[in-house]
């Protein structure tokens, strides 16, 4: 079988053989790895090293949301308006600049909560750039008949990088001290941008309209969310969730460390929990959704998410490790499942010159409720405890599932394929 030419889209059966996919593929995991050790460093940095208080926190994570609340929309149509490749590599290398910054403060003993204030605003903005050009980039590369196998294979490679990432970010916290441990991230970054670079597709330059207008193309992708029932409902479902996502996510390691009287390495531990989930959903999806449909799984994953999450709460000091390890797992695993469904339905229906505005205006409706619940989150934790503030966060998570019962989403039973969306116009 030859290899498709850099220019063209692979087939179905080359997906996983063409080398452009691969590099893509590397470059993801080394990305998440990156991440993954510049969170859990900065966590730590917060926690034990500065002492802020719950509050403030909550405030912490919510920075790394707000640049893209404030900047998502826009980066969506600047992400339409260029070539995605180049706006990959740029991102990575200013994420690894950003990251650079703090071993450089703590070497000249100028580490403050503003400084981490800001490294998680820039490496949010950053992020944005990233991830919305990367989605952009993948349908691209993928035909639609495989691209929810595409996109779970990313999911799973993401998932693996979120198990390694805190599981080495913990003894290296321990061993360099969290500030030098943020150089492995930035030679994450560095490598990421290097896989990418070397993609070999030829990417045609973007048509513009002749007389463009910002404003009126954001609102092209929130007309195409909502003017599509299935779009509309995982929008408004995906903003409510994330209030308890975002609230969980901020409290998580105060109630670890302060209220379970976990170490850094055993907190590492547990968040590598998310890694192994991800991994394990991403390989259950393709094969639950093909039985029991895209639609059904997705709303039975979502339900069954708050009740790992209730786990992670529920666990205690000690062995209680190994079952917030295994919440996260189940967490984890189901929001896999529900985000590699919906996330693949929706690029199956976007048409390509539109995927970069409907993909950033999806992030910023759902990525406002995690800065909301990121703050609600550490309201909560200092009012009354992280562990009710994660418990609190559970509930709310599993009450998402109960409007998607009401829609179309729960008759759909594969993702729409080219040929008859091209029939359908």
């Amino acid at each position: 079988m030859t290899e498709p030419r850099p220019d063209s889209k692979p087939s179905p059966k080359s997906m996983f053989r063409n080398p452009d996919y691969r590099k893509i593929f590397v470059s993801v995991g080394a990305s998440q790895i990156g991440l993954q050790v510049a969170y859990f460093s900065i966590s730590i940095i917060a926690v034990v090293v500065l002492d802020l208080s719950e509050t403030q926190i909550g405030v912490l994570y919510a920075m790394d949301q707000i640049a893209l609340v404030m900047f998502g929309l826009l980066v969506g149509v600047w992400v339409d308006r260029m070539r995605d490749k180049p706006i990959i590599v740029v991102s990575e290398i200013l994420r690894a600049v950003v990251m650079l910054s703090v071993p450089v403060a703590w070497a000249l003993d100028m580490v403050t909560v503003w400084h981490v204030y800001a490294a998680m605003f820039l490496l949010g903005l950053t992020s944005v750039f990233f991830d919305v050009a990367q989605n952009s980039f993948v349908p691209r590369l993928i035909d639609n008949k495989r691209l929810a196998g595409g996109n779970s294979r990313i999911q799973g490679i993401r998932s693996a990088s979120d198990t390694g990432g805190p599981l080495a970010a913990g003894p290296l916290v321990s061993l360099l001290t969290a500030p030098v441990a943020i150089i492995v991230a930035v030679v994450s970054f560095a490598v990421s941008a290097f896989s990418v670079a070397r993609i070999e597709y030829r990417e045609d330059e973007p048509e513009l309209p002749e007389k463009p207008h910002l404003w009126g193309e954001i609102v092209q992708g929130f007309k195409f969310i909502f003017g599509d029932t299935i779009l509309r409902n995982i929008a408004l479902v995906s903003a409510w969730c994330n209030l308890s996502i975002g609230a969980f996510q901020a409290m998580l390691m105060v109630f670890l460390i302060r209220e379970a009287g976990q170490s850094s390495e055993v907190a590492g531990f547990v968040l590598a929990g998310s890694g192994v989930g991800g991994v394990l959903g991403a390989m259950l999806v393709g094969r639950i959704s093909k039985r029991a449909g895209v639609g059904p799984t997705a709303i039975a994953a979502l339900a069954i998410s708050g009740p790992g999450m209730a786990i992670v709460a529920a666990s205690g000091p000690g062995w209680g490790a190994a079952v917030a390890f295994a919440g996260q797992v189940v967490y984890v695993a189901a929001i896999v499942v529900f985000n590699v469904n919906v996330i693949s339905y929706r690029q199956a229906v976007t048409p390509d010159d539109m995927q970069g505005r409907v993909g950033a205006t999806q992030r910023v409706i759902c990525w406002a409720g995690l800065v909301v619940g990121s703050i609600v989150g550490g309201l909560t934790g200092d009012l009354l405890s992280a562990r009710v503030a994660l418990l609190i966060a559970a509930a709310m998570l599993f009450a998402g599932c109960l409007p998607l019962l009401r829609t179309p989403l729960r008759r759909l039973r594969e993702i729409p394929q080219e040929d008859s969306l091209l029939a359908s116009q």
